[in-house]
Formats: structure tokens, sequence, C-alpha cells
């Protein structure tokens, strides 16, 4: 076997490249939500519950989607309730079961909060990643994640 090391690697340098512009776009974007006081999560929860209204969906549903995963997703949920950016309802089928799904303040969050990340974000990408780039990359990073 071959000794080699992390900085002579090139996938490893792909990988800590990925993992540092992940790093900085988070960065980013969490600049932003703290203008709207909520967080990276609780956003990317209101993203997945727009992307499928009217419908509503489970809590293990919610779970699944999330960029960041965390086992505390019901105290997520708490706060989000609480700022009624989401309504829980119990679930007609499964009365052990809560359907979750995201509430006009909600949908006024995200509509307020994307422009603002569009607009930090193009500043930071638009002059670095042509469309071509910008699309292959969008595929290249499909592949990793599939």
């Amino acid at each position: 076997m071959r000794n080699e090391l992390a900085k002579d690697a090139p996938y490893m340098k792909m990988v800590v490249s990925v993992l540092r512009v992940g790093t900085i776009i988070d960065h980013k974007v969490s600049e932003v939500l703290k203008e709207f006081e909520i967080t990276h999560i609780q956003f990317n929860v209101l993203r997945i519950l727009e992307s499928v209204m009217p419908e509503k969906v489970s809590v293990g549903e919610i779970k699944k989607g999330l960029l960041f995963p965390t086992s505390d997703v019901t105290r997520l949920l708490d706060r989000l309730e609480k700022r009624n950016l989401i309504e829980r309802i119990l679930c007609p089928k499964n009365r052990r079961k809560m359907d979750i799904s995201i509430t006009n303040n909600g949908l006024k969050l995200i509509s307020a909060a994307l422009p603002r990340i569009e607009e930090k974000l193009d500043g930071y990408y638009k002059d670095r990643v042509n469309e071509a780039e910008r699309d292959q990359l969008i595929e290249i990073l499909r592949r990793l994640k599939d």
C-alpha cells in the first residue's frame, strides 16, 4: 500500500475545496438569515414545506430533507410554530402522526429572505463562475450526491 500525504491526494484536495466553499456559502447565507431571526436549518424546513405545498408532510419526511440532519426536529418545529411560520395538524388517518405545513407568515419570510440571499451570493459567485461552469458544477455535485 502506498502512503500518500493528504496534500498530494487529488480527490482529498477536491473534498477539502468543496468543504471550504460550502463553509463560505453557509456563512454568507447565515448572515442574511440573522436579519430574519432564523437559522439555516429553520429556513431549510420552511423551504421543504414550501416545495410541497399545499401538501403537508410528516416530521420524518422533514428530517430526511434537511441539509443538516438533526435529531431535535421537534424542538426546531416548536420554535417555528411559536413564530407562526408553520402549522402542525393531527393526521386524520393516524392520530399518532403530525402533519406539518407552512403558514402565510412562513411564505412571506421566504419571499423576503430569498432575494437577499441571492443578492449576497450573486456578488460572491457571478464574477467567478459563468453559466456553463455553473451548470457543469451542478451536474457534478448531483452525481456526487446520488
